[in-house]
């Protein structure tokens, strides 16, 4: 067995295997520099977070992944940022990582990131400039395109009402909701990544997770941390001539894991909703003379960006009464249960509804269970 097997295997712990293999071939087939940038709180370079943290590392350098490592960005005492990043860097070359140590003001960074990364050597960034965290780190993510920035604090995310909040999303007017009591290191996160993440040439997920749980925050779909993001840009469309089915339809297979039926898209549709990205959607058909709902889909990559909450508040806003059905096993069943006014079971499907008055509810269950099936298989 390789050693990426193994480690895959170990991954098992923390997820699904295909969750892991899934994300695991997807970091790799990216440029190397662009697999996460992370931002490490001081805090974080003890031990035994310290520990935690090289072991996780480890792991992602058996997988050939090479995260970016930041120090400094949430740290303005010059003194300490050269001690942790000295620190940090004796730590990972003493279990063997391939490891470079460079200062963000240094001449041709990013070449020197890109070629460390691409021999397979993970990046210590130490910043010791004034104001490093609010000038510098933007500039490297605008460079870098990582796929995620990740904020490793000790709390591993952020809180309402005692739970943690998988998702916090940022409107015009700033944070959506309250937070719990913030520490100083959180709310520089929610300063720093909030910013990021209003830029528009920013397309990243902005994360605060612990060191703890670094590796189920990248490689399963429900995460450990706090995703910070704007909310979602979804369009309303009546009509499939507005859209790009080419993509609609690679979207859709891709979160299904199986080929359309040819003719599909030929079928009537009352309303569609996508996302800007068509990372994800929803179709509203007629069925039995009501509105059911074809298709609603996230693509896995984006699965736990709350993508799918954006989409499912614009279609229940324009459509309030509508069915559906889902199978015996499909993992959203539980999503459903919260999002439905009433479920009932018959035969390989679960058919749900929302608004149905109480004489249409019989026909619409019988009309989801007898509908012809959407793919090839």
């Amino acid at each position: 067995m390789s050693v990426r097997d193994t480690v895959l295997r170990s991954l098992s712990a923390i997820g699904r295997d295909d969750e892991a293999a899934f994300y695991a071939n997807v970091f790799q087939s990216q440029d190397p520099e662009r697999f996460a940038l992370i931002v490490l709180d001081p805090r974080c370079l003890k031990n035994p977070l310290l520990e935690a943290l090289i072991s996780d590392l480890r792991i992602l350098s058996d997988l050939q992944l090479t995260p970016v490592l930041v120090v400094g960005a949430l740290d303005d005492d010059r003194t300490s940022v050269k001690f942790q990043s000295q620190r940090l860097y004796k730590e990972l070359d003493h279990v063997g990582i391939k490891t470079v140590k460079l200062n963000t003001a240094s001449y041709g960074l990013m070449a020197d990131i890109k070629n460390q990364a691409s021999r397979g050597g993970m990046a210590v960034l130490e910043m010791t400039e004034t104001a490093a965290g609010k000038v510098r780190l933007p500039e490297l993510v605008e460079k870098l395109r990582p796929g995620k920035v990740i904020f490793l604090q000790p709390s591993g995310g952020l809180r309402r009402g005692g739970r943690r909040l998988p998702v916090v999303k940022i409107g015009e007017r700033g944070i959506e909701g309250d937070i719990d009591d913030m520490s100083p290191g959180q709310g520089r996160f929610i300063d720093i990544a909030g910013e990021l993440a209003m830029r528009p040439e920013n397309s990243a997920g902005y994360i605060i997770a612990s060191p703890l749980n670094l590796l189920q925050e990248l490689f399963t779909v429900k995460g450990s941390g706090t995703l910070m993001r704007r909310a979602a840009k979804v369009y309303h469309m009546q009509t499939y001539k507005d859209m790009n089915l080419k993509q609609m339809r690679s979207s859709i297979e891709e979160a299904f894991g199986k080929p359309l039926a040819p003719d599909f898209f030929k079928q009537p549709m009352s309303h569609a909703f996508v996302e800007h990205s068509y990372r994800g959607g929803a179709i509203v058909t007629s069925l039995a003379g009501l509105p059911y709902l074809s298709k609603f889909w996230v693509v896995q990559l984006a699965q736990g960006e709350g993508i799918g909450r954006d989409i499912w508040d614009a279609l229940t806003e324009t459509v309030p009464a509508f069915f559906w059905r889902s199978r015996m096993g499909n993992p959203f069943n539980d999503w459903y249960m919260k999002a439905c006014h009433g479920m009932q079971v018959s035969g390989e499907w679960r058919v749900f509804w929302r608004g149905l008055d109480a004489p249409e509810i019989p026909g619409a269950i019988i009309a989801a269970a007898a509908a012809p099936h959407d793919f090839k298989y």
